[in-house]
């Protein structure tokens, strides 16, 4: 979980510097703190996607790469925690017989 919330921060980051770089913006009435630009992050990387904030220009692109990096983290973090919980039942189920 902690990672998943780096590579968020890092995504908002990279927004952030995007957007002082002149490379896109946003369409929202204040977007200068920090936790807009985390607030934004979440929201892709989850790929929630609520709307209320979206990109405009080159920062698209890079919300649709945030967007699929968090769609693989998801995948890999569930199969791991299924593979997890599998290798647990059939340890419980060895020692039983």
């Amino acid at each position: 979980m902690l990672s998943h919330l780096l590579i968020a921060a890092l995504f908002a980051g990279g927004f952030y510097a995007a957007a002082q770089a002149g490379l896109g913006g946003f369409k929202k009435e204040i977007m200068g703190d920090w936790m807009d630009y985390f607030y934004f992050s979440l929201i892709n990387i989850t790929t929630l996607g609520l709307g209320d904030v979206y990109p405009t220009g080159h920062l698209r692109a890079i919300t649709g790469i945030e967007s699929l990096t968090g769609f693989v983290i998801i995948s890999c973090t569930a199969q791991f925690v299924y593979e997890a919980i599998k290798q647990k039942e059939d340890s419980d189920g060895q020692e039983r017989s």
